[in-house]
This record gives C-alpha cells, sequence and structure tokens, in this order.
C-alpha cells in the first residue's frame, strides 16, 4: 500500500554541509569540490537507481553538469552561514514501475520547481527493501534572464497602507529630505528577491506531491498529504524508518515501534468500525423520529383544516334565569296536569268531578236535615193555625 512521506531540509554551511558533497552522495557519483579541493566519491554507493539535473530556461547549459552547478552555487554563497541548497524528500508509490516513477518524480519537480526559476538535482533510490524514495536538491537563488545569480533580496520602496510611498523626513524642517539633483528621498525596505523561503510553499509542494502520485494510484491506494488529526482519522502514525532501520530489520528499534503502532492501529480500526455502525444506526433512528414527527404534523393540520371546512352550527341560546310563578302559569299547570290525568283516568273518587258530586250531596243532605227540624218544631208547637 503507497505511504505518504515528504520532508523539507536544508543544506547550508552552518551545518558544515558541502552542496557538492551532498549531490555526489545522493547521485552516485564522483565530483570534486573546488572550494576545498576534495573529491567526493559514491560510485558504489548501492541503491542509486536514477538521476536528472533538470534547469530553467534561462540557466547556462553548463549547469547540466552537477560538478559545475554547485560548485557554481557555493561560489556565490561564500558566507559561513549561507543556504547552499533546500532539499525536498519524497517516498515513492512502489506499486509504480521505475519509468512512472521517473515520470512521476520529473513533472513534479518541472511543475513546482523548475517553472518557477529553480535548478533541480534529483536521484532515485531503491535498494529492493520496499522503500523507494527521492533526494530532490534545489537551487536557493534565482537566475536572471541573462543567465547570472540573481541577489537573494532587493530594495524596494517601503509603503503605506494605502500603497504609497513613505517619504523621508528631516527632523530639523519636518519636511520630506531632498537628495542630490533635488529629487525627493524616500523610505527603502529589503525583501526577498523570489518567495521560495514563503511558508505557505511547504503546504503547497505537499499537497502537490499527494495529487501527482494519485494520477497514477488506484483509487483504493490514493495518498493524502494531511496529517490523521486533519483527515478525521482515529489512527496513530508509524513512524520513518529509513535504509539503516530496514536493513537491520527486526533489531530495529523503529522497526518494533512501527510494528507496534500497526497492531495498535488494527486494534483500533475495528473499534472504528464498530463505533462508525452505531453511529449510523443512531442516525437512521434520528432521521425516523424527525419523518415521524413531520407526519403527525401534516395529519394534524389535514384535521384542523377539515374541522374548518365544515358548516357552522348554531350554538343554542343560553337559558334565562327561572322566572317568578304567576297566575297564568299556574293555570297553565294544572291544565296540563289534568291534560295528563285524562289521557291516563284515575277513579272517580280522585278526580274533580267526583270532589263535586261529594259537595253537591252534602248540600243535599244538610238541606233535607234543615227542613226536617223545622217541620218538628211546627208539629211540636200543634201545627199552623187554620
Amino acid at each position: 500500500m503507497a505511504i505518504y512521506h515528504l520532508s523539507l531540509k536544508t543544506i547550508s554551511r552552518s551545518k558544515g554541509q558541502s552542496a557538492v558533497a551532498s549531490s555526489a552522495y545522493r547521485s552516485g557519483d564522483k565530483l570534486k569540490d573546488r572550494e576545498t579541493g576534495e573529491t567526493k566519491d559514491f560510485t558504489r554507493k548501492h541503491g542509486v537507481a536514477y538521476s536528472e539535473i533538470q534547469l530553467p530556461t534561462q540557466a547556462p547549459a553548463e549547469y547540466r553538469d552537477r560538478e559545475e552547478l554547485w560548485n557554481a552555487v557555493q561560489s556565490k554563497e561564500s558566507r559561513r552561514n549561507s543556504q547552499l541548497a533546500r532539499e525536498v524528500e519524497v517516498a515513492l508509490p512502489a506499486e509504480l514501475d521505475r519509468d512512472t516513477q521517473v515520470k512521476l518524480v520529473h513533472d513534479y519537480v518541472q511543475q513546482n520547481f523548475v517553472d518557477k526559476g529553480m535548478c533541480a538535482d534529483w536521484s532515485i533510490h531503491d535498494k529492493e527493501d520496499g522503500n523507494p524514495h527521492a533526494h530532490i536538491m534545489l537551487t536557493t537563488r534565482a537566475i536572471k534572464k541573462n543567465g547570472t545569480w540573481a541577489p537573494k533580496q532587493k530594495s524596494t520602496y517601503l509603503l503605506d497602507e494605502n500603497g504609497a510611498k513613505v517619504p523621508q523626513i528631516d527632523s530639523k524642517t519636518g519636511q520630506q529630505k531632498i537628495g542630490a539633483r533635488g529629487r525627493k528621498m524616500w523610505k527603502r525596505t529589503t525583501e526577498s528577491y523570489t518567495d521560495w523561503n514563503d511558508r505557505s510553499n511547504a503546504e503547497t509542494w505537499r499537497k502537490s506531491w499527494a495529487d501527482s502520485c494519485n494520477r497514477y494510484l488506484k483509487p483504493g491506494d490514493k495518498i493524502d498529504h494531511r496529517s490523521y488529526e486533519r483527515q478525521g482519522v482515529e489512527q496513530v502514525p508509524t513512524i520513518h524508518e529509513g535504509h539503516v532501520a530496514r536493513e537491520m530489520g527486526d533489531r530495529s528499534e523503529r522497526i518494533q515501534i512501527n510494528e507496534k503502532i500497526k497492531t495498535g492501529n488494527t486494534e483500533l480500526e475495528g473499534l472504528s468500525a464498530v463505533i462508525a455502525k452505531v453511529q449510523e444506526e443512531a442516525r437512521t433512528l434520528r432521521q425516523r423520529i424527525v419523518d415521524l414527527i413531520e407526519l403527525m404534523k401534516k395529519r394534524a393540520e389535514a384535521k384542523r383544516l377539515a374541522k374548518a371546512e365544515q358548516p357552522t352550527q348554531s350554538t343554542p341560546a343560553p337559558r334565562s334565569a327561572e322566572p317568578t310563578p304567576n297566575i297564568a302559569d299556574d293555570f297553565l299547570q294544572k291544565l296540563n296536569a289534568d291534560k295528563a290525568k285524562r289521557t291516563k283516568p284515575e277513579p272517580l273518587e280522585k278526580s274533580v268531578a267526583g270532589d263535586f258530586l261529594k259537595k253537591l250531596d252534602s248540600d243535599r243532605g244538610k238541606k233535607r236535615a234543615r227542613k226536617e227540624r223545622e217541620q218538628t218544631v211546627e208539629h211540636n208547637q200543634g201545627g199552623p193555625e187554620l
């Protein structure tokens, strides 16, 4: 499986390094350092599979000889702390054949460095140990159109926030200084001749290498320049082993550490799969709940609209307070009571007619009794006179 690796470093005098010696070692070549008079011979070095020099169009043709190129660099970089070269080291996908690896590196170097004005000297190392990689040495100084080395810094006018030149002020007069021939004087500043040292380039070069490799890799083998943390991947990255560790095999501490990391990542991958499954089920359940709530809302709205479309029914008027009883009401109540009684006849003695007949008999009986008493009194008095 392809792995991603890209590292950036500088080759400088302050570290006691030599650009000529570094080039000889990486290319497996024999080069003479004219500064020291020493010859660096690495022709017996094992594992150098391919070497090439790529130049911008304005570079002198003799720089295709790496001995000429790097001696010219060291001659120009005379300061004791000068940066002589920048090195980019990349891991090559072992899945690709040699010709494809060469084309991959060539195109990457041309696009990202040579087209920007850098001279590039690069080599592929492969000891058939599963760790093919490339060393890319780059010049840190640009070449002018006339083929000469450009300065690393240039002087420019200092500009304010509006892009206007900032004048030099005479402290005595408070006015802008006037130089020779009556010319106004402006503040100046120095800046890099190129933007090659800009920190943002590192991210650009790293991403470009991943993109370049992925053009040749299968979907399952593609690489990513971002860290596991930036990718959101729950894994511990392995450490770079290098050819020394690979030659030592299991005796190397780096190899042992990577084996432990790989074992741990395998266990972590299984746990991550379980977590992913639980998260997927939770998302499904959450969506079902949302759908159910939405369905309930739609049904409630449908019922509300159906009820609103039904004809309006008159609301019965509230009952008024009970009226005060009067004669008419009493009559009606009695009349209703009589009607009710007639619908179900009661015995004569319990009816109104029965009461009337009883009263009539009582009056007749009283009249007869009074008449009999009168007759009795007359008889006792001798009767009427004749």
